[in-house]
C-alpha cells in the first residue's frame, strides 16, 4: 500500500509540475514574442534558453543525490527513519523537478526546439521508478531490517552508481 501512495503522489507532482512548465513556456514565448517585436529580444533568445536547460547538470545532481541517499537508507536501516521525511520530500521535489523538465521538454519539442529535455526527464523518471520498485521487491522490509548481504551489496552497487549518474549522466 505505501507503494502505491508513494507512485500517486509522484505522479501527482510530476503531472502538476508538467503542467505548470508548459504554461510558463508558452508564456515566456509569447513575452519573448513580444519582446522581440518591440526590439527588446532576438530571436535566439528562447531557444538559447532551451539549449542551457538541456546542458544542465540540475537533473544528473538531483539523480545522483537520490541514489546516494537511497544507499544511506538500505545500508543504515537506522537511519530510514529520521530520513522518512526527508526521503519523501527528496521524491515530491524531484518529481515535480522532473515534470517540470518534461513540461519544458514538451512545450520545446512542439516549437521545434527538439525533445531532448523531455527524453532526458522521462528516461530518469522511468528509472528511478522501476529502481524503486525493483529495490523494494529485492529488499523486503526484513532483509532491510537485518544486516544480510544482499543489503549491502545494494547499497554499494548504488552508492558507485551515484558519483558516475553525476558526472555522466
Amino acid at each position: 500500500m505505501e507503494q502505491m501512495q508513494i507512485a500517486k503522489r509522484s505522479a501527482t507532482n510530476f503531472l502538476i509540475f508538467a503542467a505548470c512548465a508548459f504554461i510558463l513556456w508558452i508564456l515566456a514565448a509569447a513575452i519573448d514574442w513580444l519582446a522581440q517585436i518591440l526590439r527588446l529580444s532576438t530571436p535566439e533568445r528562447l531557444p538559447a534558453l532551451a539549449a542551457s536547460i538541456v546542458s544542465s547538470s540540475t537533473l544528473q545532481a538531483i539523480v545522483a543525490i537520490w541514489l546516494l541517499t537511497a544507499a544511506f537508507a538500505i545500508a543504515f536501516p537506522r537511519m530510514l527513519t529520521p530520513l522518512s521525511a526527508t526521503t519523501n520530500l527528496m521524491f515530491d521535489v524531484g518529481y515535480g523537478i522532473l515534470g517540470a523538465l518534461a513540461g519544458f521538454g514538451i512545450a520545446i519539442g512542439l516549437f521545434g526546439g527538439g525533445w531532448a529535455i523531455l527524453l532526458r526527464a522521462i528516461i530518469y523518471s522511468v528509472i528511478i521508478a522501476i529502481g524503486f520498485v525493483a529495490v523494494r521487491k529485492w529488499l523486503g522490509r526484513d532483509e532491510l531490517k537485518t544486516y544480510g548481504r544482499a543489503r549491502w551489496t545494494a547499497a554499494g552497487i548504488i552508492a558507485l552508481a551515484s558519483p558516475f549518474v553525476l558526472l555522466w549522466g
